[in-house]
């Protein structure tokens, strides 16, 4: 019951809502995140970024694999994996800082052998990762340090003092601080700016790009940051009205393809790409969908309340130093491991109220319908 509601929540906030971001004439141009970056280049700069936030690689492992994954054998022993393509580079950065939050997380339980001092919850996981991920990685504030060059002869935007740009060629003079930007830009610079080629993208281009809507995609694993809650809900209905016993196995691919048709208006087409396109039923993993939304709610509600009790939580994040963001977080969540029963009662103790749709929704609501242009 207490999953219905909070994927109510979501659902009937996000459905409209998607319906009304495609039909936005504004549609943020993905040409940002192609071109040739050399594999050995981004992992050294995914390495050095991991590093700084937090990851303890004198305890650990930094590695490339097929898909990312974290492996921890013990506090000391924490492994993580990112994968990479010279074709574009936001993916292996983004996959290493998702991968270093889950790390962080066990680098930061209690040094003991007992279950209490393991990871709460598989959704407690994710919202660690997630965190480092959306809300410092994806944020406005982020994507606009992250960019390695300003703007060349075909911008006129003009770097001023304290990381901050003015831009003319908005009507408004819109005023960002660009928060992440004097730490970010020299690692990627050194990185990427060789062999004659250099970004030339604005920051909010590449803000745009990393976070633009596919609304023909039917892969999870491929789901922007909006649409990808409906496909965790999806399943999460099948997997409930299965093990109810209200709906046949053999019933799956048709409701399968009613749903996405009713969710994110696509229409599916075959199996491969519907029903069979994700491991975890055929090994019995049933129940574990849910703990990716239930993560990612978590995580807006502590990136909430993290800025709370860290009103200087931006100027740190510009200075490249996140020591205090991280303690908060073990404060928060690493430390207890499973002394608390449940996720509501961990975020009951620890920010004064359970686990909250709103926070997620909002973030969404209030990111999507600025890159969009939609009130």
């Amino acid at each position: 019951e207490r999953i219905d509601q909070l994927f109510d929540e979501v659902q009937s906030a996000l459905v409209p809502f998607i319906a009304k971001i495609r039909e936005s004439p504004t549609k943020p141009s993905l040409a940002p995140l192609s071109g040739h970056f050399p594999v050995e280049a981004q992992k050294e700069a995914s390495r050095t970024i991991v590093n700084s936030i937090g990851f303890d690689e004198s305890h650990g492992r930094i590695d490339v694999s097929v898909h990312p994954f974290t492996m921890s054998l013990f506090s000391a022993d924490v492994r993580i994996t990112s994968r990479f393509t010279d074709e574009e580079w936001f993916q292996g950065l983004m996959g290493t800082i998702h991968e270093g939050g889950h790390a962080m997380y066990e680098q930061n339980l209690k040094d003991s052998d007992l279950s209490l001092d393991s990871a709460l919850s598989m959704g407690v996981h994710e919202s660690q990762s997630l965190f480092w991920e959306r809300h410092i990685g994806k944020s406005r504030e982020v994507s606009d340090c992250i960019n390695p060059s300003l703007p060349k002869s075909t911008c006129v935007s003009t770097l001023l003092h304290d990381g901050c740009i003015y831009d003319t060629e908005d009507i408004m003079c819109r005023f960002t601080i660009t928060k992440f930007y004097k730490w970010a830009r020299p690692i990627l610079m050194e990185a990427f700016d060789k062999d004659g080629q250099e970004f030339t993208y604005s920051a909010e281009e590449l803000y745009a790009a990393v976070n633009a809507v596919d609304f023909n995609n039917l892969i999870r694993v491929e789901a922007d940051e909006l649409t990808y809650p409906l496909h965790v809900i999806l399943r999460y209905n099948i997997e409930r009205d299965v093990v109810a016993g209200d709906l046949d196995v053999a019933d799956i691919p048709a409701r399968w393809n009613k749903d996405m048709k009713e969710f994110l208006d696509i229409d599916v087409p075959d199996d491969t790409r519907g029903c069979l396109q994700d491991i975890h039923w055929s090994f019995l993993a049933i129940g574990y969908f849910p703990t990716y939304l239930l993560g990612a709610m978590m995580a807006a509600q502590l990136a909430h309340y993290c800025k709370h009790d860290l009103p200087d939580m931006d100027a740190m994040v510009e200075r490249g130093e996140f020591d205090e963001i991280r303690n908060w977080l073990t404060s928060k969540v690493h430390i207890h491991g499973k002394r608390y029963k449940s996720l509501d009662e961990l975020m009951i103790a620890e920010v004064g109220e359970p686990l909250n749709s709103k926070y997620f929704i909002d973030n969404l609501s209030e990111k999507y319908s600025d890159l969009y242009n939609v009130e």
